[in-house]
């Protein structure tokens, strides 16, 4: 059972993520996308943190400390090559704040559910 608790927290950190930066990216004024795009928007995002955030959530989870900042860095950096390489460039107005933000929600939605949590069961 044990090893089912870190899945179902990464889930759940994912789902939470993914929904906040959707709400984000319809929400802020540049992007400002129609609200019915969230449906579109979450399951983009869910994927992008699966594939490039969840490796490093695994890897922080050996030791695990809520709200570090060099996990925030962390995040911040691979949301950094996220968007140089994978996505269209940082040439645009809004790719920092969606980096910065991107990078908060999930460093967030990490440390209160699976770096917490997982520090209170080991």
């Amino acid at each position: 059972m044990r090893s089912v608790q870190p899945f179902y927290k990464i889930l759940l950190t994912l789902f939470f993520s993914s929904i906040l930066l959707s709400l984000f990216v319809c929400l802020y004024p540049p992007i400002q996308g129609e609200p019915a795009f969230m449906m579109f928007y979450t399951p983009i995002f869910f994927v992008y943190y699966f594939i490039f955030a969840v490796p490093l959530q695994l890897l922080f989870s050996l030791q695990p400390k809520a709200f570090h900042p060099l996990y925030l860095a962390a995040y911040l950096l691979i949301a950094m090559i996220v968007m140089l390489f994978v996505m269209d460039g940082i040439e645009s107005s809004t790719s920092l704040p969606i980096i910065i933000v991107s990078s908060l929600i999930y460093w967030t939605c990490d440390s209160f559910i699976h770096q917490r949590m997982h520090k209170k069961n080991t």
